[in-house]
């Protein structure tokens, strides 16, 4: 997803030994939280000011936990933010949380929620520890006595995807899943509802903050 325009990019060239680091970070800021720092830094749990820095082409050498960070919250190899130029496209990798669809016959239909999508993803991951966390048994919410992976993926989709089911159930284009804008803008829609429908049974689970560290989306 590339716009024209990087509302939060700094108009100056950048020209350092770690400028493809600082061309990545600028590339995830602004495809993922459209150029917000303040949303990234709370996203990936870094410092407001490190990544500012970072950001602006200012830090000489970004420290390895630092990078650390920013790959296990968004799902990427360290070496993303190492290699490649500055000059190329720097397009984050096909990535994201990857669930299934329930489908008749067939061990359901895979569907990847992109970083874009982040409000969903942070939904998903964090609500899928909580219940992982719960003993496996018939009364436990949504996945019940189900312990293996793939069917408790499978199971938390469904549950967290009623929404756009039933609008492709009566003939919307709800679960189209087309690549583009208006397809993550949707998604991220899903997921602030879910945070705000949720909260009230997980009072602890979605923060009332801007945001918390992400780990584990892959």
């Amino acid at each position: 997803m590339l716009k024209e325009r990087r509302r939060g990019r700094p108009p100056a060239p950048i020209a350092a030994p770690w400028s493809r680091v600082t061309a990545r970070v600028r590339r995830l800021v602004d495809d993922v939280h459209d150029g917000d720092l303040v949303e990234a830094s709370a996203h990936a749990g870094v410092p407001y000011a490190r990544l500012r820095e970072i950001h602006a082409g200012r830090a000489r050498k970004p420290g390895s936990a630092t990078l650390e960070r920013l790959a296990s919250a968004y799902g990427l190899p360290v070496e993303w933010f190492l290699d490649g130029s500055a000059s190329d496209d720097g397009t984050i990798p096909v990535a994201g949380w990857a669930g299934f669809l329930p489908e008749s016959g067939s061990p359901g239909r895979r569907i990847t929620v992109p970083h874009a999508a982040w409000p969903l993803i942070r939904v998903l991951v964090q609500l899928e520890q909580r219940l992982r966390d719960l003993p496996a048994a018939p009364d436990r919410p949504i996945i019940g006595a189900t312990t293996d992976p793939r069917a408790i993926r499978a199971k938390l989709t469904a549950f967290i995807f009623q929404p756009l089911l039933a609008a492709t159930a009566v003939g919307c284009d709800g679960l189209d899943g087309t690549p583009g804008d208006r397809w993550v803008a949707m998604l991220r829609d899903l997921g602030r509802f879910w945070e705000r429908a949720l909260g009230g049974l997980f009072p602890d689970l979605i923060p009332s903050g801007p945001g918390v560290p992400l780990g584990g989306a892959a």
